[in-house]
C-alpha cells in the first residue's frame, strides 16, 4: 500500500470517527466510538513517520492530523460537559424526566368539603403550592394563606354545582415551567 492509499484510509476513518461521535453526541448510539478513535490515533502517530517528499502529500497529512487535533480537543470538552452534567442534551432531557416526574406525583391534596380534624382542609394544598413555588424558583411571600383557601372554597362550590359533582379535588401541577393547582371533580 503506497502513501496516498494509506492517506485515503486515515482520511476515510476520519469521517467515520468524526460521524460516530456526532452520532453520540446526538443521542443515536449509546456508546462513545472509543475504538475507532484509538486506531484513528494509532494511524495518526504512524502518518508522523512516514517519509513524503512529495509537498502536495505532506500538506494533506498535516491537514488531517490538525483536523484530527481540532476534533480531539472538541470531542474532550463535550465529553467533560456531558460528565459535569452541563451538556445541552442531557439537561435538556433532565428537565423533560424533572417535568414529567412531577406531573405523575400529583395527588389529590384537599377535597372539596374540608376535613374537620385538619381545620380548614385546604393547608396542604397550600403547603404543596409553595413547595412547588420554591422549587421553580418563584417568590412565596406575594400569596396570602387565607385569601388562597377562600379562593378554593369557592372554586369547590362553583365546580360542584357546575358539575354535579359530590366533592372536589385539588392537586398542584406544572403548566409550562409554572406551578399550578388543577381542580379534579369527583361524582
Amino acid at each position: 500500500m503506497d502513501i496516498s492509499q494509506k492517506m485515503a484510509l486515515l482520511e476515510k476513518k476520519l469521517n467515520e470517527l468524526k460521524t460516530g461521535y456526532d452520532k453520540y453526541f446526538t443521542g443515536v448510539e449509546r456508546i462513545e466510538p472509543v475504538r475507532l478513535r484509538e486506531e484513528v490515533q494509532r494511524m495518526i502517530r504512524q502518518a508522523g513517520t512516514w517519509h513524503i517528499t512529495n509537498t502536495g502529500l505532506k500538506f494533506k497529512r498535516d491537514n488531517i492530523v490538525a483536523q484530527f487535533n481540532s476534533y480531539t480537543q472538541y470531542w474532550n470538552r463535550i465529553l467533560r460537559r456531558i460528565e459535569d452534567g452541563t451538556y445541552e442534551r442531557d439537561v435538556f432531557k433532565m428537565k423533560l424526566k424533572e417535568r414529567a416526574g412531577s406531573m405523575n406525583q400529583t395527588k389529590p391534596a384537599a377535597s372539596g368539603s374540608p376535613n374537620k380534624q385538619s381545620g380548614d382542609g385546604y393547608d396542604s394544598v397550600y403547603n404543596d403550592l409553595m413547595n412547588a413555588r420554591k422549587k421553580a424558583g418563584i417568590p412565596t411571600n406575594s400569596m396570602d394563606r387565607s385569601a388562597f383557601e377562600e379562593n378554593l372554597r369557592r372554586q369547590s362550590e362553583t365546580i360542584k354545582k357546575k358539575y354535579g359533582a359530590s366533592r372536589v379535588d385539588f392537586v398542584v401541577g406544572e403548566k409550562d415551567g409554572k406551578p399550578v393547582v388543577k381542580a379534579v371533580p369527583k361524582k
